[in-house]
Order: structure tokens, then C-alpha cells, then sequence
């Protein structure tokens, strides 16, 4: 294991140490990150009623449209800075830098005024409450103000990836996640500012972490030159970003579309529904959260090592970031149906939001051990440059599976809320599996390909 200047050598040493010791901060700073949510559900949940909670987490399945663009340029950025860096060519390291500084820019501003315009009608899709109504539009209105920051703060962490340097973007999100909870408690539980103050509080943090990381960025520079001059599309490098991170963009889309379509059905349900599931997307988070920071390594050692033109070596990162995410993700699975209420009960304290979300979660359980699968050879696939597959199998995952099965379950007629909760749940669960069926086999055909890491 070795050290380049700005962070890892991802190419050399012991595979198991180095992507444990890269993954560890991204562990962090994706903790600390989705705190953001967590805190704001936890504090919602304790200090105001059903509808607050309810408002709260359909307004925030809005900006799963912002996550898309995050995680699929994001992704696009690390692939090629880390092929850059394994290549050893600054020339190319120089202009992609500033291809995705172009790229994002235009990203900020068409997405900040999507969200802003179209609101009310997103808002519509999602089959909002009508007494959860204001409190949602709040809540969208204030939260689309971070937008720029989440955004802007999410390319420079996807270019420190690209680089090994998993240290900065996990300090930062530690200083702005102590930020948010503070600001949280004081706005909600002191001023009783209720969905305001949590959105507010987040638009702070996002401020303050997009404002740190660009300054430690500025004081320790690139690995190659870089100046203001270049700050300008290169055409290789743009294309290289676009062919790995739309199809990214488009099936996080796609999820998106999807869970406004599950979120409209269950808020058909009842408020003590849509509270209850908005509950467990956040009580279950952290079993996400860990596997996509893992899955963060496994891309950004990919990409580095098939730089390096070392294809063994990347697939060996695949095995041990499957062997890691699961060894968390199955610990977290056993905590759900052991004490579903003790879980939830940390988020809510109205009695039938908390039975009703415990049911949900005994069935939405099982997909973290799937997502532990998933997270890691869809990054792997991206690692390779092959993220149109990871967009073909999710699509069909969700608009085969997860959209129609919950649908038929949200209709059928007889089932009492928890029973109807626990189908709900497992519905997501069966088409994990399908994409894992699928990743399994693609991967396998790609191992035999001599030209299948051919990214740009």
C-alpha cells in the first residue's frame, strides 16, 4: 500500500487492508451525511404529530430526483478521474476536472429550477395528504435552497474519491452533521419552527459542507496543474462522463418515478401509513448508507486499477466489498425482525405509527442483506465503464417487480394495515433479487471478454 499525493494508491498493496482502509471514511461521511435525514425524522417525529411526519417524508422523495443527478455524474466524475490517475496522465486528469466543473454547473441550475417550478405538481404525483398538504409544500420550498450546495458538495466528494482521498469529504460531512443537529433540536424542538426548521437547518449544513470542502480542495490542489483557464469542456472527457453517469442518471430516475408511484399508493392508505414508512426509510438507512460507501470504494479502486491495466486486481476489490457489506448489512437485518419496535420506536412516538411501521419493516428487512449485493457489483459494473446494465436491471427491477407488486398489495382487500405494511415491505426485497440474478451473470460474461473495461 502505497501513497500518491492527494491521496491512496489504489493500484498497489494488500486488497482487503487498502479497500477496508479507503471504505472507512466514506462509512463515516455517508453516516454523518444521512443524519441529515435521520435527525430531521428523529426530531419531527418526537416533537410534532403523524402529519408533520407524513409531510416531511413525502416532500423528501422530491428530491430523490437531486440524489439521481448526484449519484450518476458523481459516479461518471470518479470513474474517469480514478482511470486518469491509474494512467498517470495529467494531461487527461486536467480536463476532466474541468469537465465536470462544467458539467455540474449546468446540472445546478437546471435541477434547482426543476424542483422550484414543478413542485406543486410533484407534489400532486405523490398523492400528498390534503392536511399534510401545507406542511409539505414548506418543507420542498425551504429544502430546494440546499440544492446548489448538495449538489456542488457531492461533485467535489466524487472527485476526492476519484483521487483515494476518502479523509476530506468524511471530515466535512462530520462538521456540517454536527451543525444540522444542533440547528434541528434548536429550530424544532425549542422554537417549534416544526418542517421549517428542519429544512432550514439542513439547507445550513449543505451550505456549510459545500463552502469547506471546495476551500480544503483550493488549499491542497490537484494532482496535476489545473488554473482557472481550465475551466472548460473537453469533449473526451465529457462524453466519457455522460456515457457512465446517465445511465446512472436515468435509473435513479427511474427509482425516483418509481417510489413516487409506491409513495402515492401508500399515502391512499392512510396518514398512519405514509408515516410509518417514512419511518422506516429513515430508521433503515444506515444498513444503505454503509454498502453504498463501500460500493463508493469498490468503483474508485476499479477505475484506478483497470488504469493501471490491473483487471484481477479490480475484480478482487468486487469479492471483498461484497464480503464486507454483507458482514454489515446481515447485522442490521438481524436487529429489524428481532426488535422491529425498539427500531422504530427511535423515530416516532405515537403508538399506532410505531406498530404500523414495525410491520412494514419485518417485511422491508430482507433488502438490506439484496442492497448488500447490489450496491457493490452495480459500482464494481460502473468501475468498469458497463453502468448501462446497472440501468437496464434496475429499471426492469422496479417497473417489473417493486411498482406492481405494490401496487396489487395496496388494492387487495381483507388485509388489516400491518399485515398490508408486511407485503409492502417484502415487495422490494423480490426485485433486489432479480438484479442480483442479473449482475451475477453480466459480471460473469464480462470476466471473459479480453475488451470489456473499455470505458472511453
Amino acid at each position: 500500500m502505497s501513497e500518491i499525493r492527494h491521496g491512496l494508491d489504489l493500484t498497489d498493496g494488500r486488497i482487503s487492508t487498502l479497500l477496508l482502509r479507503f471504505s472507512v471514511p466514506f462509512m463515516l461521511a455517508n453516516i454523518v451525511y444521512s443524519l441529515y435525514g435521520i435527525v430531521g425524522m428523529l426530531v419531527v417525529g418526537r416533537y410534532t404529530n403523524p402529519a408533520t411526519i407524513a409531510a416531511v417524508a413525502t416532500g423528501s422523495q422530491i428530491f430523490n430526483i437531486m440524489q439521481a443527478f448526484m449519484t450518476g455524474i458523481g459516479t461518471g466524475a470518479t470513474v474517469l478521474l480514478g482511470r486518469r490517475i491509474g494512467e498517470r496522465n495529467n494531461e487527461a486528469g486536467t480536463r476532466s476536472v474541468g469537465s465536470t466543473f462544467i458539467v455540474t454547473a449546468v446540472m445546478i441550475v437546471i435541477i434547482t429550477l426543476a424542483i422550484w417550478v414543478f413542485r406543486e405538481i410533484l407534489l400532486d404525483l405523490l398523492g400528498t395528504q390534503p392536511e399534510t398538504r401545507e406542511s409539505a409544500t414548506r418543507y420542498v420550498k425551504i429544502s430546494t435552497l440546499g440544492v446548489p450546495f448538495n449538489l456542488g458538495y457531492a461533485m467535489l466528494g466524487a472527485m476526492f474519491r476519484g483521487m483515494g482521498n476518502s479523509t476530506a469529504p468524511s471530515t466535512v460531512a462530520g462538521i456540517s452533521c454536527a451543525v444540522n443537529i444542533v440547528l434541528s433540536f434548536l429550530l424544532v424542538g425549542v422554537t417549534g419552527m416544526a418542517e421549517a426548521g428542519v429544512a432550514f437547518a439542513a439547507v445550513a449544513a449543505q451550505m456549510l459542507s459545500f463552502v469547506l470542502l471546495a476551500v480544503w480542495l483550493y488549499r491542497k490542489r490537484f494532482p496535476f496543474p489545473f488554473s482557472f483557464k481550465d475551466f472548460k469542456p473537453d469533449k473526451i472527457s465529457t462524453k466519457a462522463i455522460v456515457t457512465v453517469g446517465f445511465p446512472i442518471v436515468m435509473q435513479d430516475l427511474a427509482l425516483a418515478a418509481a417510489f413516487m408511484v409506491i409513495t402515492n399508493r401508500v399515502n391512499s392508505i392512510s396518514v398512519e401509513a405514509a408515516a410509518a414508512v417514512g419511518v422506516v426509510n429513515r430508521a433503515i438507512n444506515i444498513a444503505f448508507v454503509l454498502p453504498a460507501a463501500i460500493g463508493s470504494a469498490v468503483a474508485a479502486m476499479t477505475a484506478q486499477n483497470l488504469g493501471a491495466s490491473k483487471g484481477d486486481r479490480a475484480f478482487s476489490s468486487l469479492r471483498w466489498g461484497i464480503v464486507y457489506a454483507l458482514v454489515i448489512d446481515v447485522s442490521a437485518f438481524v436487529v429489524c425482525m428481532l426488535w422491529p419496535e425498539a427500531v422504530t420506536a427511535v423515530f416516532a412516538t405515537d403508538e399506532s405509527v410505531i406498530t404500523a411501521a414495525a410491520s412494514y419493516l419485518k417485511g422491508y428487512a430482507f433488502e438490506a442483506v439484496m442492497i448488500a449485493l447490489v450496491f457493490c457489483m452495480n459500482s464494481y459494473l460502473c468501475g468498469c465503464g458497463k453502468s448501462k446494465i446497472t440501468m437496464i436491471h434496475t429499471t426492469l427491477s422496479v417497473f417489473c417487480f417493486r411498482v406492481p407488486l405494490c401496487i396489487i398489495i395496496a388494492q387487495l382487500q381483507g388485509l388489516d394495515l400491518p399485515a398490508r405494511l408486511t407485503f409492502l415491505g417484502i415487495s422490494g426485497p423480490v426485485a433486489s433479487l432479480f438484479s442480483v440474478i442479473v449482475c451475477v451473470i453480466y459480471i460473469h460474461r464480462l470476466r471473459k471478454r479480453s475488451n470489456g473495461y473499455q470505458l472511453a
